[in-house]
């Protein structure tokens, strides 16, 4: 009687440990500043600072519940981002201003909501040296450790030449954080496999077979474009960073962005012409239909109908998210659509907002059309 009593009390004990709740542990990391970071876990509340890219992976994650706030996620004068056409919620979170360059992330506001912690992402992209006011941020930040930690992470363009695989490590250390590193693994996995397909049919290509490409954020109409046609991207840039993986040769030989007259188009005469979102639009057929573009119709890419874009992905990095794959591929196939004959980018991204998001078809419909991608459907591209 007495063994049953005892193995009757062991029970009753462990299954007393199994209902009590998983107690908070501590979870030391570096981020990508080398900074030594402790998280209590579990992390339920988070802010996001910088652009788009930290809640569409949280989002991807599954975790999208757990953003309280964003700052730079939301960007004025658009009316969705990515992040919001895949969670709306967004929308009616707390806006912190902007952690992206330059930088006004209301640091009072954030500390007001207690969160569990900040990701916080340092943009580099066709911005300059914008080092020092994100140095000077992160050591606010740091003031506030006590309450909660921030882990600081780089974008791909945060290196001397862009790098894909800083990508990677942000979403692996997400998730670290939230527990869910096979799923991250799996992210991972999905957007490797997308730019490997761009790497490998744009392998072994002469410089000779590479056709001149064009950059361009359009600048018809606007005030700021003192009477040029478009603002024209170097390498390296938002909507060009990796030349080394599309292999295309930018006819562009400058170091930074330059407003350029239809005289100085015409010269250049590009056989490609990528269109890359601002404020006087991102559509080609405001290339062939609009008095703006009047004086470009020489140019050999507008004669040949070779005007492409990638919609509202580039040149404003905040509206874009885990589609720098898809960006590649709208590249990749517009330099060499010989090599992607068989493969339909609109499809692509059908698969790739399924595979991340968990899109339904009207979603990614929505996405499309908002995010000026539906040409490509259209078009059959």
């Amino acid at each position: 009687m007495t063994r049953y009593c005892s193995m009757a009390a062991l029970l009753l004990l462990i299954s007393s440990l199994m209902a009590m709740p998983v107690l908070a542990s501590d979870l030391k990391m570096e981020d990508m500043n080398g900074r030594a970071v402790t998280i209590n876990k579990p992390v339920e509340n988070v802010i996001t600072a910088g652009y788009c890219l930290l809640p569409c992976i949280i989002s991807a994650l599954g975790e999208d519940e757990k953003i309280i706030a964003t700052s730079g996620a939301i960007l004025g004068g658009a009316n969705e981002t990515i992040a919001t056409i895949i969670n709306p919620k967004l929308k009616d979170l707390p806006n912190l201003g902007s952690a992206a360059f330059p930088v006004t992330l209301n640091v009072e506001a954030a500390a007001a909501l207690s969160p569990d912690l900040i990701l916080l992402e340092k943009d580099c992209a066709g911005q300059g040296d914008s080092s020092v006011a994100y140095d000077k941020l992160i050591d606010t930040l740091n003031l506030l450790n006590d309450e909660f930690p921030t882990v600081s992470m780089n974008n791909q363009a945060c290196s001397s030449s862009p790098d894909i695989t800083l990508l990677y490590k942000e979403i692996e250390l997400c998730g670290e954080i939230f527990d869910k590193q096979q799923r991250a693994a799996e992210i991972i996995a999905i957007l490797d496999e997308e730019v490997n397909m761009v790497r490998n049919r744009t392998r072994n290509i002469s410089e000779e077979d590479k056709p001149k490409v064009l950059f361009m954020a359009l600048q018809g109409g606007l005030d700021s474009s003192k009477g040029a046609v478009g603002s024209i991207l170097p390498d390296y840039d938002c909507g060009t960073l990796y030349p080394n993986i599309t292999q295309i040769s930018n006819a562009y030989t400058g170091k930074s962005r330059s407003l350029m007259s239809a005289e100085q188009l015409l010269a250049i005469d590009p056989e490609v012409i990528i269109i890359v979102c601002s404020r006087a639009g991102f559509e080609s057929s405001k290339i062939y239909n609009e008095e703006y573009y009047k004086g470009i119709q020489e140019i050999k890419a507008v004669r040949e109908k070779k005007v492409y874009s990638t919609g509202m992905l580039e040149f404003w990095r905040n509206l874009a998210c885990l589609e720098i794959p898809i960006e590649l591929l709208i590249e990749a196939k517009s330099a060499y659509p010989d090599r992607f004959a068989d493969v339909s980018v609109d499809q692509m991204l059908t698969d790739h907002c399924k595979k991340l998001y968990g899109l339904d078809d009207r979603q990614i419909q929505d996405l499309k059309e908002t995010m000026g991608l539906d040409w490509m459907d259209k078009s059959g591209f």
